[in-house]
């Protein structure tokens, strides 16, 4: 089979800031629980509004900053998980005074 790519010329750019659809964001939840998932937590710091994360490279960005120990994580159930409250507070951290 003889498969054609597109020239330069034709190539598509996403100009939306939205991500790729393989890789689409979830629903945003009109209110978010105590204790989020990783994808959830990604979109209470609003990752998912940046235009250049998708939920795979949010989750780690999430894990950079953790193991950098500027946020901290619940283990339990073989899951991680991020409180509200810590997400609360490493935006407090990363505020500008």
């Amino acid at each position: 089979m003889n498969k054609s790519f597109p020239s330069t010329a034709e190539t598509v750019v996403n100009t939306t800031n939205e991500p790729p659809s393989s890789e689409s964001w979830p629903v945003r939840p009109g209110v978010f629980p105590e204790l989020l998932n990783a994808v959830e937590a990604a979109q209470y710091l609003r990752l998912d509004q940046t235009g250049i994360h998708t939920p795979a490279t949010a989750v780690r960005t999430l894990k950079f900053w953790r193991d950098r120990g500027e946020l901290r994580a619940t283990k339990y159930a073989r899951h991680v998980w991020f409180r509200r409250s810590e997400l609360d507070r490493f935006l407090s951290a990363k505020t500008e005074t």
